[in-house]
């Protein structure tokens, strides 16, 4: 009787079989993502240099304009006109706002004709003088007259000017305060602009290395937005403080990079890398002796690191010489770039690898 039932037990088996080893196979295709993810190399980076000796620092910093100017009118009036659309850049001599001119081209008027009213006063005055029928103190008042007139027509002149405010400089409108149509007093600030022709990188230095660069160590500084750490910003040196914070101990630092770049702002956050030391190396760059990957007979190469995609590519290079734990290649391998410094060995073109950080 148990023999008529064997083919179907057959397939009862098949059929559990089959299904194992589905769900074999669902299970062991799960995690090979997170294999091939765990598998990602921590690499080693150093980057190449010209000077062994060479201090490199890091510190934050914030983007700021030259300066930040509060301009307001002298004369107080309605305002009627206004071109302040904050973030936009004005040149120097265009007109920001306007205040109703009425009532100072009404003030001028008056003034120049009390100007020609005693002008005349004084030629009729000075007439019979000549004559001796005035006195000396009569022609005194209206010589006194006509002064006054002339300096009440130059007032008059000047607030008429005053009416009209323009950019100081080339400018950036950073914040308007008042709108068209109110009253604006004089001296009240109507609008903020910025010099946005160079723009400043403020940093806060240790002592030491203030004092390595008083004692005349070359400078050079380079920054980054931290929203975009890819682009790279030359800086130039402009000032720094010699009283400390009173808090950090630490002195401010200035540089500054060309203002003719749309992609800066003030107020950005920053990273400035400044590097002390002199470059004593001008026919190539030195790497770590350990990044060397080769031998004599059959050259040498070192493994590069693109950031752009995080892999590794390989860079045929010369050695020219050693320089205690640096060699001194040529080749197509730049100054600033970043080479595997250990590990090279396990390194293949397109191998996609991650910067080893130290806990």
């Amino acid at each position: 009787m148990s023999f008529q039932y064997l083919p179907k037990c057959k397939g009862v088996v098949a059929l559990a079989l089959s299904a194992s080893l589905l769900v074999l196979s669902a299970c062991s295709d799960a995690p090979k993502a997170e294999v091939e993810q765990a598998q990602v190399q921590a690499v080693k980076l150093v980057e190449t240099i010209s000077n062994p000796n060479q201090t490199e620092r890091a510190f934050p910093a914030e983007v700021s304009a030259v300066k930040t100017l509060e301009v307001s009118f002298e004369v107080s009036g309605r305002l009627i006109k206004e071109n302040l659309l904050t973030g936009t850049i004005v040149k120097q001599g265009e007109i920001l706002a306007q205040i109703d001119p009425t009532p100072f081209e009404q003030r001028l008027r008056e003034t120049t004709a009390r100007l020609d009213q005693a002008k005349r006063d004084l030629a009729r005055t000075t007439s019979t003088f000549e004559k001796g029928l005035s006195s000396q103190a009569q022609l005194d008042d209206a010589k006194t007259a006509w002064e006054l007139a002339v300096i009440a027509r130059d007032k008059a002149q000047q607030d008429l000017s005053y009416t009209t405010l323009t950019a100081p400089f080339d400018a950036q409108v950073s914040e308007r305060i008042v709108e068209n149509n109110s009253y604006v007093r004089a001296g009240e600030t109507v609008a903020k602009v910025q010099d946005v022709s160079r723009f400043y990188f403020n940093i806060n230095v240790p002592e030491r290395l203030l004092s390595s660069y008083q004692k005349g160590s070359p400078v050079e500084a380079s920054a980054s937005i931290v929203s975009a750490p890819h682009k790279q910003y030359v800086l130039q040196y402009v000032e720094h403080a010699t009283q400390p914070d009173p808090i950090t101990q630490t002195y401010k630092v200035v540089f500054a990079a060309d203002g003719r770049d749309s992609s800066l702002t003030p107020g950005a956050r920053a990273v400035v890398k400044v590097t002390l030391g002199n470059k004593t190396v001008d026919t190539g760059v030195l790497v770590p002796f350990t990044a060397l990957q080769g031998n004599d007979t059959e050259g040498f190469h070192v493994w590069r690191y693109n950031d752009a995609d995080s892999t590794v590519n390989r860079v045929n290079i010369n050695v020219l010489q050693i320089e205690g734990s640096y060699a001194l290649v040529n080749g197509e391998i730049a100054l600033g770039e970043r080479v595997v410094a250990a590990g090279g060995a396990k390194m293949r073109d397109g191998l996609i690898v991650k910067p080893y950080m130290a806990e």
